[in-house]
């Protein structure tokens, strides 16, 4: 995952068709290239926070995950825009 990937993305999901869902809240850890550290995301609503939260322990598997609640959401549309963040 690239950062300069991941902020288009992120920005993508504040404009959010409406035909693909509504987004209610979304949390994430994610594993960002070149970075020691993990970053945390959690919006809800039109309020978000992103933060790098400690480093990845030694051995530790470096790991994207993100969660989404929301109504009628578009899961292919989703995977796909998260996918795209990597490489």
């Amino acid at each position: 995952m690239t950062e300069e990937k991941l902020g288009p993305w992120f920005q993508s999901l504040f404009d959010f068709p409406p035909e693909k869902g509504t987004i209610f809240r979304i949390k994430g850890i994610l594993g960002v290239r070149g970075y020691p550290m993990k970053r945390v995301f959690h919006a809800v609503m039109d309020a978000h926070d992103g933060d790098w939260a400690g480093p990845w322990k030694p051995g530790e598997k470096k790991v994207s995950k993100i969660v989404f609640i929301g109504k009628a959401l578009d899961q292919a549309y989703l995977r796909k825009g998260f996918n795209n963040c990597f490489d």
